[in-house]
């Protein structure tokens, strides 16, 4: 009632202006009218901005004057519509409410670590919250080891995460796995850096390893369409599952470590490809399921986005790799664009999806291991991890194994 408030100026000649309720009965009254004459819509705050102030007074005329038409007009907008918030106000909301939900050091906060050291280095920590990342390589690199392991490490850093697997690949057995070791690792660091005695008992990494497999929920899925409905209630879940963590660490109760609740921090879609290829490359080419498939892509990535800023989490989607239709004249010759195009194959799901990752990571054989079977050629072939694409780095590339731990980064 308030934005009807003194809305009509002193100043006009009318013996006696209407009150708040009054003047809001004769608006109401005069917007559902021209609805009834016109055939318009104007029945949400949404319609009621997108009016100029010239249209507004034909409509309300002679309830208000243009002045008190824009007067209105500015009232709506100041208590209904989205304001802009400058770079510094939104910098200092991230801030505030990762505090909020982490007691973690001011260097790390905001940030899912790889596991890998040089290429957290490059991304100061890890991978940003608030944004979309990639994963992209060949079937087999391990990119849904690095997937599981982002799991691990944002529960080491107070989060837990949602699990979208979209073929059917998530290894409970190797995601604990990855977990033990790692919080057995960080035991024996512990005992070491304090010189206590090796004692080395497993039961507590067994007890954090429990931990995150209660913080980590899976949702199993075929189609582009449950793809979207999943997406769509996430938002229920996260908010669930962020309060539940709130009144966990508001009682303080860690007596049993394994049911203790962690706010979500990190979404996977392993793979974002899969879906999509089912649904429409397989259809054969053309231009209305070309449409579909563009309409569907945008559709996810304006819901992860959405999902990333609203809930301040690091979205992490695997992608699958196609061919890059510019084949190479030496077979063995690699190309170092990998963000964009290869000589013999790209990410899957086109250019255009190419540009809605705020961050890249290529994991690659440096020699394909299918190729050196076939040519019977000796050795293994070296694993790499390149940054392809980041807002705050360069392009780096680092060396890895696959161990018990996951993804560890190897000597040169």
């Amino acid at each position: 009632a308030h934005i009807f408030h003194k809305l009509v100026t002193h100043s006009r000649a009318v013996a006696s202006p209407p009150d708040a309720a009054e003047l809001r009965r004769h608006i109401l009254s005069k917007l559902q009218a021209n609805n009834a004459d016109a055939g318009g819509s104007i029945a949400t705050v949404r319609e009621i901005l997108k009016i100029s102030p010239p249209t507004l007074l034909r409509i309300l005329d002679p309830c208000l004057t243009y002045v008190e038409c824009n007067r209105f007009l500015s009232r709506i907008h100041r208590e209904c519509a989205v304001q802009p918030l400058s770079a510094l106000e939104m910098m200092r909301r991230t801030q505030t409410a990762c505090k909020e939900q982490n007691d973690l050091p001011a260097s790390v906060i905001g940030k899912i670590p790889t596991g890998l050291p040089t290429l957290d280095t490059h991304l100061h920590g890890g991978l940003p919250i608030g944004s979309v990342a990639e994963l992209v390589g060949r079937a087999g690199v391990g990119k849904t080891h690095l997937a599981q392991q982002l799991c691990v490490l944002a529960a080491k850093s107070g989060g837990g995460a949602v699990y979208i697997d979209a073929e059917k690949k998530l290894s409970l057995p190797r995601l604990r796995e990855i977990a033990f070791e790692r919080f057995f690792e960080d035991q024996h660091h512990v005992e070491h850096q304090q010189q206590q005695p090796q004692r080395m008992i497993p039961q507590h990494a067994h007890e954090q390893a429990d931990q995150l497999l209660n913080n980590v929920s899976v949702h199993s899925l075929l189609t582009t369409r449950e793809l979207l409905e999943t997406l769509d209630r996430l938002d229920i879940e996260i908010t669930f599952r962020n309060s539940e963590a709130a009144a966990s660490k508001k009682r303080g109760s860690t007596a049993n470590s394994s049911t203790q609740r962690l706010p979500v921090r990190l979404v996977v879609i392993d793979s974002i490809a899969a879906p999509i290829r089912r649904d429409f490359d397989m259809m054969g080419p053309s231009s209305n399921t070309a449409a579909h498939r563009a309409s569907a892509l945008f559709q996810i990535a304006k819901k992860l986005k959405q999902l990333a800023y609203d809930y301040l989490l690091a979205v992490v989607v695997v992608n699958q790799v196609g061919s890059g239709g510019i084949l190479s004249k030496n077979p063995l010759q690699r190309n170092n664009a990998l963000d964009i195009r290869d000589g013999e194959f790209t990410a899957s799901l086109g250019t255009a999806w190419q540009y809605m990752v705020s961050t890249r990571i290529v994991l690659e054989h440096e020699d394909d291991p299918h190729r050196l079977q076939q040519e019977h050629r000796a050795g293994t072939s070296v694993r790499m991890a390149t940054l392809a694409k980041s807002l705050v780095s360069r392009r780096t590339k680092l060396p890895f194994d696959l161990t018990k731990q996951g993804l560890c980064e190897a000597t040169p």
